[in-house]
């Protein structure tokens, strides 16, 4: 009993490597019979072990106990929280089929069956759901049954294994925890419900009531003071709230859900939280060395808490920014071997992992077209086509980037090949894109301007375009997307090149070589150098090129009155 009082105060005060000390020393002291003798105990003394084992990364201890309690266990209902701790392991190590397998048996025991047509699901929420205020939400009672409430996090975790291998049935086991919380009272379990369907509006179109349900989630979570869920809560509600609020103001949102998960042990979301603010971070603007740093730092934490399926998650982008800066040698071991190159135990669990293979091919996709590889991207975009229509549930801020750069290369395979369904993929981003500007000029107004620039230059509209590439120019520079500035100065000298404006040209590639270098895009900068010497000849020098002394900036605000 001692040592168990003792791991319990070290949990208490986040300490889980001590906590777990204790836990294994309590379970070593047991006697031989002590499941017959001293069984609430010895469960109790196993479940704690295996949430400290997990918490560690030690996947192997969690399955032994797992596999001990599951052979004493007096009841089903006894096995619940270790089986619980045991799914999260298998999804914290990527093991996702098993994950999945297990927790649908265990749902399946508990009487919750993930069947029936989703949009009649949906339906039948929405009708729940509308005969309550927000408040009235707040104010129901709170679930107190355990049978019911491990209910609840089993349906939270198999929706996690269907986000990665099912998407398409995903929003039934998100759907399946609102309406289990009005039925059965409110847990800080629900309010990860409420925040996944916040998630789920969102991604069909609805954005701003997916920000209503997400903003509830919260209230939710801490009214009932549920800091083990508010770290989960926080970070899938912050890719919902970057539609809404300045996307640079979500870091904030994400180093709170990141603390959360390391105060209560939950290591997989805590390193869900730091995915989310690397993703987040990036495609803000931030300066690549500082990007950089905390991937580096990340991919270390990750690997010592053998968080596998998270580390998968993380490469691509990993290797996009270190192809933005170009010239890395300081990486560090994951897998086995150099972070910036592809394994093949990655490809293989990219193959069964949805998810995962959307997130490498739009990085590719992403890569080559930063660096102007026509054949690479046209190839490439093929492939994307094809997974980027398999259906996607949750709402990321990454998704919008896929619209906005999708978008961009669309127009740009368009105009080569004279091919009108590239030119009308292209515009249906555009139409996505201005239904985000709608709830977010901040965030969306630029990138909706350089998409109907790229549409302009298409169509020959030459005086159109040039308005739009300025004014996306000036909507980057407003609104801090140092990154998107640079980009759109770059497809603006593009333009003109190839519209016969040679000279108007150059100071657009000036300054979109200035900006790169102040992303910290040096390999960029450096191809972009390289591609104005073939175009201009000498008239460029390196001083010139990271933006002293250069002509004066074109003037956009003159040309967008006109």
């Amino acid at each position: 009993g001692m040592n168990l009082r003792a791991g319990k105060k070290a949990m208490g005060m986040s300490d889980f490597k001590t906590a777990l000390s204790y836990m294994n020393h309590g379970i070593s002291f047991l006697r031989e019979h002590h499941w017959g003798e001293h069984y609430d105990l010895s469960l109790e003394l196993f479940e704690l072990a295996a949430k400290c084992a997990l918490s560690n990364g030690d996947h192997k201890r969690v399955s032994l106990l797992f596999e001990q309690v599951s052979e004493v266990a007096h009841s089903f209902e006894d096995k619940l929280e270790i089986t619980y701790t045991y799914v999260r392991s298998l999804l914290t190590s990527s093991c996702l089929g098993e994950a999945l397998t297990k927790g649908l048996y265990v749902l399946n025991e508990l009487g919750v069956v993930l069947s029936g047509d989703l949009d009649a699901l949906l339906v039948e929420t929405k009708s729940m759901l509308a005969e309550h205020s927000d408040e009235q939400l707040l104010s129901l009672p709170v679930m107190t049954d355990r049978t019911k409430l491990m209910a609840m996090k089993f349906l939270s975790r198999t929706q996690t294994c269907l986000l990665h291998t099912n998407p398409k049935s995903q929003p039934k086991a998100t759907l399946h925890m609102v309406q289990y919380s009005l039925r059965h009272g409110m847990s800080g379990l629900s309010s990860v419900g409420f925040v996944l369907y916040g998630s789920f509006l969102a991604c069909l179109g609805d954005i701003p009531a997916g920000y209503r349900y997400v903003k509830i989630a919260i209230r939710l979570a801490e009214k009932l003071n549920a800091r083990s869920d508010m770290c989960e809560v926080l970070a899938l509600g912050s890719q919902v709230m970057g539609y809404v609020e300045p996307l640079q103001s979500m870091n904030d949102v994400m180093v709170r859900s990141h603390e959360y998960g390391l105060a209560v042990g939950s290591i997989s979301n805590a390193m869900l939280s730091r995915v989310m603010n690397i993703v987040c971070a990036f495609w803000s603007g931030k300066q690549l060395s500082l990007v950089k740093s905390t991937v580096d730092d990340t991919l270390r934490l990750m690997a010592s808490h053998s968080t596998l399926v998270w580390i998968l998650q993380t490469l691509p982008l990993y290797r996009t920014v270190l192809a933005m800066i170009g010239n890395v040698d300081d990486v560090p071991i994951i897998l086995g071997s150099r972070s910036d190159i592809e394994t093949e135990k990655e490809r293989k669990m990219s193959e069964t992992n949805l998810h995962l293979l959307k997130v490498v091919h739009f990085n590719k996709l992403y890569v080559g077209f930063i660096f102007r590889r026509y054949d690479e991207v046209k190839q490439l975009a093929v492939a994307y086509d094809a997974i980027a229509s398999l259906p996607f549930n949750t709402i990321l801020i990454s998704h919008c980037m896929h619209v906005f750069y999708g978008g961009l290369i669309n127009f740009w395979i368009a105009r080569k090949t004279m091919d009108v369904s590239w030119f009308d993929r292209g515009e249906k981003a555009i139409e996505k894109m201005r239904s985000y500007a709608e709830c977010s000029s901040w965030n969306f107004q630029n990138k909706l301007l350089l998409l109907q620039a790229e549409q302009c230059f298409y169509l020959e509209d030459i005086e159109s375009a040039k308005r739009f590439y300025d004014a996306a120019i000036l909507s980057a520079k407003e609104h801090k997307f140092v990154h998107e500035e640079a980009l759109a100065c770059e497809l603006a000298g593009h333009f003109m090149l190839e519209s016969g404006e040679g000279r108007a040209a150059l100071p657009y590639f000036l300054l979109a070589q200035k900006k790169y270098h102040e992303w910290g895009a040096y390999a960029k900068e450096e191809s972009l150098e390289k591609y104005m010497k073939e175009q201009f000849g000498t008239e460029t020098t390196t001083e010139t090129n990271i933006g002293l002394n250069i002509p004066a900036e074109p003037d956009l605000r003159k040309r967008r009155a006109s």
